[in-house]
């Protein structure tokens, strides 16, 4: 999944708590299907970031379906979100200087 999973992850999580499937699928439609993950590649994922204390699941039963696990996003997932966003802003303005045709 690279190193661009936890930030995407984070970021769908602060726009409101999702399951596993569903964050998959939100990903999918933001990137165009450029980005395109299987739905069990996530959950590793989610799973350091739980145990990191970046984010907390639960379940929810909703009426008619079966239960899913929901994840939500914690203080400490916040700042890591930000840090990352810090650090993508940096790469962005490295590359971007990179790439500059030379005068």
């Amino acid at each position: 999944m690279g190193a661009s999973a936890i930030p995407i992850i984070l970021s769908v999580l602060r726009n409101g708590d999702s399951y596993g499937y569903e964050i998959v699928q939100r990903v999918k439609e933001l990137t165009n299907g450029g980005i395109t993950w299987k739905e069990a590649s996530i959950y590793p994922v989610l799973k350091k970031l739980e145990n990191g204390g970046m984010i907390k699941s639960y379940w929810k039963v909703q009426a008619g379906q079966r239960p899913r696990r929901y994840y939500t996003l914690l203080a400490d997932g916040e700042k890591q979100l930000e840090q990352n966003i810090q650090e993508w802003g940096l790469i962005q303005t490295v590359f971007a200087t990179l790439l500059k045709p030379a005068t």
